[in-house]
C-alpha cells in the first residue's frame, strides 16, 4: 500500500506538545519517539549525527555487519564473502548476486566503488572513517576499485586487525548508494550530495525516506523491492519529542510505539502498566563533560584535575540515572576489549581547593557550557554546576537545541561542552581515536576530540595508533589499558556515566534489535501483534 497525501499530513501534523494527543498508531506504522532536532544530513557520505544516523541505517546497507549481541561475529550483508592477503592489506569482496536496490537497479561491486570514493572525495567530518586507511582524493583510485560487477578490491595503506577494518566498513559511511540513480540528479560535480540532502534516498535498505521535515519528524516507507526478508511494518514514523513525560504519557496511551528517551522516574510509572515492556541492551554510550583548554584557566592541569574532584558521580547515578547510567570513568566502554575498572574520582571539595591552589587560577572563574535542551543532559550539567560552584567555579549553562549544540562543539565555541560519545564500531580504536589521537599521527590527517578541545595527547596519540597496529588480542588489551589510565588522569576529558541501554515498548511491538553502536538500532524486524 502506498502512502497517500492524506495519511503523510496525518503524520506530520502530530505534535510533540503533550496536550495535543498522537492519532493512534496503525497496525502497519511504527511510531517513534526520540530528540532529532540535531539532524543536518541523511546523505550517508555526511550524516554523522545521532538521529541522522539512526534514520539512516534503515536506509542504506554496507558490505558487511556484525551481531549486536556478539559483535566478534562479523557477517556479509551486500558482500557474499571476502578474503584478506596474506600481507593483510588487500581485502577483496565478492558482491552478493542477489542484492538490488530500491530503483530496481542491481548492486554491484561499481556502486561500492563510487559510494567509497565519493566518502572520501566529499570530505565530510564523518569521512575520516574510511580516509583513516590511508585513502586520499589522489590514489583513492587505484586503492579501491572494482574489477567486474562481483568484485570489489580494497588495498589499505598498513595492515590492520581484520575485525577493525571490517567494523569500520560496517558502520554508518559504508552504506552503498544506488550510483546510477545518484548521478543522475548530480549537479556541478556535487555527485548527488544537494539531491540527497533533500528528501531522496538511493539505498538498498529495508526502507527508503518519504518525508523529512527538519527539527519536527521523519517518515521512513518500506522499499517495495527490498531483497532481502520483508520488512514486518509498512512505515516508521520517527517524531521530535525530547521530553521524557511527553514521550511516557503518549506511550501509554498507545499514541507512539517506542518510546527512546525516557528517564528514571517514567520507567518507574510504568512499571504497573500491562501495555508496555522495557527493552534492556548492551550500550557503548559514554556521557562526559569536554574542557577547552583554549580557555586559560582549563588550561592548567590541575585545575582540570580539580573539576574531576567536583562532580557528584555516584550521587547522580542513583538519584538521576536511577539504573540507566553506570559511572565510567575511562575512555573505552565496557565490553569493549581493552575495558578497564578504572573510576578514580569521586566528590571531594576540600581535594578540589588544593589542586586549584596548587594551579594558581584565581576563582572564582565562570565557564559557558553548552547544554543540549534534553534529558539527561540538562540534568548532569545542573548537579554539576551545583557542586563545582562550592569550589567558585561558576557554569554557565547555555541550553540550546541539537542543532546549536553540535555547531558550537564542532566550530569550539564554548568553554565546556556536555554531551556524549557513542562508538562507531565495536572496536576500542573508535573512542582512542577520538579522545586519545592527534591530527599529526593520524594516517590520514584527520582531527579528533582533542584537536577539537585544544589538547596534545603528547605521546598518547603514537600509543594508541601502535595498539591499533598490534595484532596480538591479549597485547593489544594490555596497551589499551595503560593508555586509559594515563588518558583518564591527564587528558581534559571528565568522563562521567556509560549508558545501561533501556527503551520503552508498547507490548504489542516485538522484533526490535537494539544497538551496541551509535545509533544502530534495527527496526526492519519490528512486528505488532
Amino acid at each position: 500500500m502506498k502512502l497517500t497525501k492524506a495519511l503523510a499530513s496525518a503524520f506530520l501534523s502530530m505534535t510533540m506538545l503533550t496536550s495535543v494527543s498522537f492519532a493512534a498508531t496503525p497496525q502497519d506504522t511504527l511510531v517513534i519517539a526520540d530528540a532529532i532536532d540535531d539532524i543536518i544530513t541523511l546523505d550517508p557520505a555526511e550524516v554523522g549525527e545521532v538521529g541522522g544516523i539512526m534514520a539512516a541505517k534503515q536506509i542504506y546497507q554496507p558490505l558487511v555487519t556484525f551481531n549486536v549481541k556478539n559483535p566478534t561475529e562479523i557477517f556479509g550483508v551486500l558482500a557474499e564473502s571476502w578474503a584478506v592477503s596474506d600481507d593483510g592489506k588487500t581485502f577483496t569482496f565478492k558482491m552478493n548476486p542477489n542484492a538490488k536496490f530500491a530503483s530496481g537497479n542491481p548492486v554491484t561491486a561499481h556502486d561500492a566503488e563510487f559510494s567509497y570514493h565519493r566518502v572520501v572525495k566529499m570530505a565530510s567530518r564523518s569521512a575520516f572513517l574510511l580516509t583513516q586507511f590511508g585513502f586520499t582524493v589522489d590514489n583513492i583510485a587505484d586503492r579501491i576499485k572494482a574489477v567486474d560487477d562481483a568484485t570489489l578490491v580494497i588495498e589499505i595503506e598498513q595492515p590492520y586487525a581484520e575485525s577493525f577494518v571490517l567494523y569500520a566498513l560496517s558502520s554508518y559511511v559504508g552504506g552503498i548508494v544506488d550510483s546510477k540513480l545518484v548521478l543522475e540528479h548530480e549537479v556541478d560535480g556535487d555527485m548527488g550530495n544537494a539531491w540527497l540532502k533533500q528528501e531522496n534516498t538511493a539505498g538498498s535498505g529495508p526502507f527508503v525516506l518519504s518525508k523529512w521535515s527538519p527539527k519536527q519528524s521523519i517518515l521512513l516507507t518500506r522499499n517495495e523491492n527490498f531483497w532481502q526478508e520483508r520488512p514486518g511494518v509498512e512505515r516508521v514514523f520517527f517524531q521530535h519529542v525530547p521530553e521524557s513525560a511527553a514521550q511516557r504519557l503518549l506511550l501509554e496511551k498507545g499514541d507512539i510505539d517506542i518510546a527512546n528517551k525516557l528517564g528514571p522516574d517514567d520507567y518507574t510509572s510504568i512499571g504497573g502498566n500491562a501495555d508496555v515492556k522495557t527493552l534492556d541492551g548492551t550500550s557503548g554510550v559514554i556521557y562526559y563533560m569536554g574542557l577547552n583548554v583554549r580557555n586559560e584557566a582549563l588550561s592548567h592541569p590541575d585545575f582540570v584535575k580539580a573539576m574531576k574532584y567536583l562532580v557528584d558521580y555516584d550521587g547522580i547515578a542513583s538519584s538521576i540515572g536511577q539504573g540507566t547510567i553506570e559511572v565510567h570513568q575511562t575512555l573505552v566502554p565496557s565490553g569493549f576489549l581493552g575495558a578497564l575498572d578504572y573510576n578514580p574520582y569521586s566528590l571531594d571539595i576540600e581535594k578540589a581547593k588544593e589542586l586549584i591552589a596548587s594551579s594558581g587560577v584565581s576563582t572564582p572563574v565562570t565557564l559557558e557550557t553548552v547544554v543540549w535542551n534534553v534529558p539527561p543532559y540538562t540534568d548532569f550539567a545542573q548537579a554539576a554546576q551545583a557542586t563545582l560552584a562550592q569550589a567558585g567555579i561558576n557554569l554557565d549553562l547555555q541550553v540550546v537545541d541539537g542543532q546549536q549544540w553540535l555547531e558550537r562543539y564542532r566550530s569550539s565555541d564554548l568553554d565546556i561542552w556536555v554531551g556524549l560519545w557513542g562508538p562507531d564500531y565495536p572496536d576500542p580504536h573508535s573512542n582512542a581515536k577520538a579522545f586519545a589521537v592527534n591530527s599529526k599521527d593520524a594516517p590520514d590527517g584527520s582531527s579528533s576530540l582533542a584537536d577539537r578541545f585544544g589538547w596534545d595527547a603528547g605521546d598518547l596519540s603514537p600509543k594508541a595508533m601502535a595498539a591499533l597496529r598490534e595484532n596480538d588480542t591479549a597485547l593489544r588489551q594490555s596497551m589499551y589499558e595503560e593508555i586509559q589510565k594515563t588518558h583518564t588522569d591527564t587528558s581534559p576529558f571528565l568522563y562521567m556515566f556509560q549508558e545501561v541501554r533501556r527503551v520503552a515498548v508498547r507490548s504489542n511491538v516485538n522484533g526490535l534489535v537494539l544497538g551496541l553502536t551509535l545509533s544502530d538500532d534495527r527496526y526492519w524486524d519490528v512486528t505488532k501483534d
